[in-house]
């Protein structure tokens, strides 16, 4: 699903732009910092000579490459996780009609530019692992380089299991040109991505990933060095305007009302194609410079936006409008779902019916995406949006909730974040070596 970092709000309406680092947003020419969004990962590890904890010898291990356009091989790959998490009080599966819809890669737009090479590992008649290798067309093409990833990785606490699925993966990018793998990856970043590495003490809030701690030893112990980190945030924001972090964003942004004539409202989910068609046109500008982005085709935004229309409240989904009524912001809040989801992924028996009642317990949230449009960045839109969801995320009656993710080296909203009262609170790291 759609998550990304977000895009450089400015704190201080009435300060003007740095001149240095220059970025094109605000001379038009081209920016002395290339990367003021988050840079691509460097200094990867070589891929060989490898670590001595690197398992060589696969033993009794068999590796099956499956079809995902087949709905048994899809399905064979969704509930191998079951006897992998049983008893871990933390797990809660993905839903799994939209995970078997979502790999179905003949049909999911979202899938259209990549070529996935999809994994099963046996051993003593069990499925004990899976992966995914896969090339982005569309990222390379974008970015200029020759890119594998990897993604979808489980694996029980075994190193011969799990870096045998590495090996896999990283021989079939090879083979298709790439110079290094970057991962988990599930497929983009459009979609949910990273390892967790810290606070395994509860469950993942709505599209973030969960796994066991020792994915990162069994990644480690193959020799794949960290890539990049995603940073999750919490904030608090059963104070309201009492609380003086969230006082002065509020101040900040009657500011800019008043100042540029901005309006901000819910969106309307009676008119739910027109508002989705609206977010499109701000979304691909939005996030252009990050780390890892790939544009968003129509037809995949129409998709996130579908799966996401049951769970969406229409006043946590905020659109800023100009002067002259055109959009030039946006944010998405969402529900934190996973906490009355069903911990097996089936909604049925449980239903939507269900689910959507015990929504109105619910009391925390994530805001899941952000984008301003580059002419109205560093003009205090980005604090508008975000006061004005904490300050609506209070009367609803919620608690807090998380912010993210963002990107490590992404200072441009991580600074804000930060002097909003959010607090560091998950860190989410994707793994990589250089082939």
């Amino acid at each position: 699903m759609l998550r990304r970092a977000m895009v450089t709000p400015d704190t201080n309406p009435q300060s003007k732009p740095p001149s240095t680092p220059m970025t094109s947003e605000s001379s038009g020419e081209r920016p002395v910092d290339e990367h003021p969004f988050g840079k691509p990962p460097k200094d990867l590890p070589p891929l060989e000579p490898g670590p001595p904890t690197r398992s060589r010898d696969p033993g009794a291990v068999r590796l099956e490459v499956i079809d995902l356009r087949k709905k048994g091989d899809r399905a064979r790959f969704v509930d191998m996780i079951h006897p992998l998490y049983a008893g871990d009080p933390h797990f809660i599966a993905p839903l799994r009609m939209q995970q078997m819809h979502f790999l179905d890669i003949g049909k999911n737009p979202a899938l259209a530019q990549l070529d996935i090479h999809a994994v099963l590992a046996h051993r003593d008649g069990r499925c004990v692992g899976r992966i995914t290798g896969q090339i982005d067309r569309a990222y390379d093409a974008y970015h200029g380089t020759k890119a594998g990833w990897f993604g979808f990785f489980e694996s029980i606490d075994d190193r011969q299991v799990a870096h045998a699925l590495l090996d896999e993966a990283l021989r079939w990018v090879k083979s298709r040109g790439a110079n290094e793998i970057i991962g988990p990856m599930n497929f983009t970043t459009n979609h949910q991505c990273g390892l967790l590495v810290e606070n395994f003490d509860r469950p993942a809030v709505i599209e973030m990933t969960y796994n066991p701690a020792y994915y990162a030893r069994l990644l480690e112990t193959y020799g794949l060095g960290k890539a990049k980190d995603l940073f999750a945030w919490w904030i608090d924001v059963t104070k309201g305007l009492d609380d003086p972090h969230i006082k002065r964003f509020h101040n900040i942004a009657e500011k800019v009302k008043k100042r540029s004539g901005l309006t901000i409202r819910g969106a309307r989910k009676s008119e739910f194609e027109k508002e989705v068609a609206t977010i499109f046109t701000i979304y691909n500008q939005a996030w252009q410079r990050n780390w890892g982005f790939v544009p968003v085709n129509e037809g995949e935004f129409e998709m996130i936006a579908k799966d996401l229309k049951q769970i969406i409240v229409d006043s946590l989904v905020l659109i800023v409008e100009d002067r002259d009524g055109r959009a030039v912001g946006f944010s998405v809040t969402l529900p934190d779902v996973n906490a009355i989801m069903p911990k097996n992924g089936r909604l049925f028996p449980f239903g939507w019916f269900k689910l959507l009642t015990a929504m109105k317990s619910l009391k925390t949230a994530r805001l899941f995406t952000l984008g301003v449009i580059p002419a109205y960045r560093k003009r205090g839109v980005e604090a508008l949006l975000c006061v004005e969801t904490a300050l609506r995320a209070k009367e609803l009656g919620l608690r807090g909730g998380e912010i993210g993710w963002t990107l490590e080296d992404n200072e441009l909203i991580n600074s804000p974040v930060r002097a909003m009262g959010g607090k560091l609170d998950r860190t989410y790291r994707l793994y990589g070596v250089s082939c």
